[in-house]
């Protein structure tokens, strides 16, 4: 008998795993919605805790925030090194962000150099979130 690692997906009875990144929050804990939709559910607050997580776990779903400043250096949002992390080492992973109406020019310079994750600006429909975690590309 083996086990499977914390994250893993096991036996096809095993819900798959959906990472909420809540950095800044500001908008309903969608928890609930997120478990309806069939989730397992952990929950970080910060993209560092996030990518340390991502060492052990393999979620099929990762939602975060896309917060731009200008004074973030060279980045253009602290999410960078996340949308990296998950090219790199977790490809088949759905990434799927929040942000405001504001910034989605500068989310289209980050969808240049790691593809293009989803987005859902705010004030986020639960609809849209539902519907959106419901049916797989």
């Amino acid at each position: 008998m083996t086990s499977t690692p914390a994250g893993e997906r096991g036996p096809s009875t095993e819900k798959p795993l959906l990472l909420s990144v809540l950095e800044l929050g500001g908008y309903p804990d969608f928890s609930p919605l997120y478990e309806q939709a069939g989730y397992r559910v952990q929950k970080v607050h910060s993209i560092r805790t996030a990518l340390t997580a991502l060492k052990q776990i393999h979620p099929a779903v990762v939602v975060a925030e896309f917060n731009y400043a200008p004074t973030y250096g060279a980045r253009i949002s602290t999410v960078e090194p996340l949308l990296a992390r998950l090219q790199s080492h977790h490809p088949e992973t759905r990434v799927l962000l929040f942000l405001e109406k504001d910034n989605l020019g500068h989310l289209e310079i980050l969808r240049s150099q790691y593809g293009a994750p989803d987005r859902l600006t705010y004030p986020i429909p639960p609809d849209s979130l539902q519907a959106w975690l419901q049916h797989p590309p």
